[in-house]
């Protein structure tokens, strides 16, 4: 059994005396920190002495009625102060909580070290120490099982029963999620507990937060030592929660278990993103396709999703690690400053993927495609759709919906309008006439600024433009004119690049 505050101030040489709190002198005293920090609730754990010169201890009254109370909370053991240090003067309010918690507040007479206590807590817990690093060993034992044998859920439902409480881990901000493949999603009520919880600060957490459930349960809260945020969620409804030490453990072994399942992410990644260049380039069918596919959890019916973002996308990882969190299978390729993204066609899938979309992205999507080689006539639906989708809410929107009430609405309607408007300058072979119209009406019909860009004499320029208007028969001083031709171009940008030929 550990050593009791009782037990601890009748040691001679220690010379500590109770000034409060005096019902809690049978608290079991597990360790002996010496802490300065204004709040030492959130780094402290049940059965913890706290020792200070009062630097951490406020002055007014109230703030000293509070920091009595948290540690009392948290079921620290007591509070010793250095005598004659720089403690501010201790209040009757605060001596008063002491009182009414039960928490004991010593005085440490100015010339005992601190040392010379936590010495003394040490040797007389040696063999509870020692059970505790048993339990620490066993721990990383089910890490080494697990590296084989037991990977995602099956390393928590084991941390778990060593623990003797209910584990979950979880994205800071969005408790939902869970980083950990294969492990369980934190339920609904847990997830609004520990917003509450972590209110205000999930962008830092201190080492525990600590609440209490409706149920009578306790809850704490744990930060994961990982590149990505994560946290580990605690649910003990035991008398007495799972140790700290002890749970840091836990968060180390779920740390190194997070990045290896982030490692393999890295790697599906990596091959979805060329099986999705093979199938878009036709160069992947048949049993190969499908076994690419069944990798990445996916089957058919798909839809292919083409997302853009104001400013580039830089890089892609950071939305194969969203999706992974959200249970959402996908290959990912980026390619020409946009993603393309390959998943399940349930609108299901769809909605759930909104929310990953940042501010200022923009997502098209094309409809489900039935077959596999489909999916080169997808990815130009999911461009098609893209334009529409500045104007649409949330910033997604689906191949078919109308960007404007005026110009052809699918890439069938845009190649007819191609061909009947522009054919006869897809077949010219002197000049790239389409590309010079195209620069010439986003120019305003300026003809400085458009041979500019075309690096061409303004005489050349004239030249083609006459060459435009005589092969289409349309005049471009004639508003009617004009418009035509702007659209049928804009239809011409639309379509890939094989299309936009003769």
């Amino acid at each position: 059994m550990p050593i009791t505050v009782r037990e601890l101030i009748a040691i001679p040489y220690l010379r500590t005396r109770v000034i409060a709190g005096a019902g809690g002198l049978d608290r079991a005293v597990a360790w002996a920190h010496s802490v300065e920090i204004h709040e030492p609730w959130e780094w402290l754990e049940p059965g913890d002495l706290v020792m200070t010169v009062g630097l951490g201890i406020p002055a007014p009254p109230e703030a000293q009625v509070r920091y009595v109370r948290e540690l009392a909370r948290i079921g620290a053991s007591g509070v010793a102060i250095g005598e004659h240090m720089q403690a501010p003067e201790l209040s009757p309010a605060m001596r008063d909580a002491a009182e009414e918690a039960e928490l004991p507040l010593l005085m440490t007479a100015f010339e005992v070290p601190f040392v010379q206590m936590s010495r003394a807590v040490a040797s007389a817990n040696a063999d509870a120490e020692h059970l505790r690093l048993v339990r620490a060993a066993r721990i990383y034992d089910r890490v080494r099982e697990a590296v084989v044998h037991k990977p995602g859920r099956a390393l928590i439902d084991a941390l778990a029963d060593e623990v003797g409480a209910a584990l979950w881990v979880c994205a800071p901000e969005d408790p939902t999620l869970a980083p950990l493949t294969g492990a369980p999603q934190l339920p609904a009520p847990l997830a609004a507990a520990f917003l509450g919880l972590t209110e205000g600060r999930r962008d830092e957490l201190p080492g525990v937060l600590r609440g209490s459930l409706e149920d009578g349960a306790t809850m704490l809260v744990i930060p994961v030592p990982t590149a990505r945020s994560a946290s580990l969620v605690v649910v003990s409804r035991q008398r007495e929660p799972p140790s700290y030490a002890l749970l840091q453990h836990v968060a180390t072994a779920v740390a190194l278990e997070l990045e290896r399942s982030w490692a393999r992410r890295e790697e599906a990644r990596r091959l979805g993103s060329e099986a999705l260049a093979q199938l878009i380039e036709r160069r992947l069918d048949g049993d190969e396709a499908r076994r690419q596919l069944e990798r990445q959890g996916l089957t058919v019916p798909l839809r292919v999703g083409l997302l853009e973002r104001d400013g580039g996308m830089g890089e892609s990882g950071w939305l194969h690690h969203a999706l992974a969190d959200r249970r959402i299978p996908n290959m990912l390729l980026r390619r020409e400053g946009r993603v393309h993204c390959l998943l399940p066609a349930d609108d299901a899938t769809v909605d759930r993927f909104a929310p990953v979309l940042p501010a200022g992205m923009r997502m098209g999507l094309s409809d489900p495609v039935a077959a596999l080689r489909e999916i080169p006539a997808a990815v130009t639906q999911a461009r098609w759709a893209l334009d529409a989708a500045a104007d649409s809410a949330g910033g997604i929107a689906r191949y078919g919906d109308r960007r404007s009430e005026f110009g052809p609405r699918s890439v069938e309607e845009a190649q007819l309008a191609v061909d009947r408007v522009l054919g006869p300058l897809l077949d010219y072979r002197e000049g790239d006439l389409v590309r010079t119209l195209e620069v010439f009406l986003r120019h305003n019909r300026s003809w400085l600024r458009a041979s500019e860009e075309l690096f061409v004499h303004k005489q050349t320029l004239v030249h083609r433009i006459r060459r435009i208007e005589q092969l289409t028969g349309r005049r471009l001083s004639e508003t009617a004119d004009v418009s035509e031709l702007w659209l049928a171009v804009e239809a011409w940008r639309r379509l890939p690049p094989p299309a936009r030929t003769a």
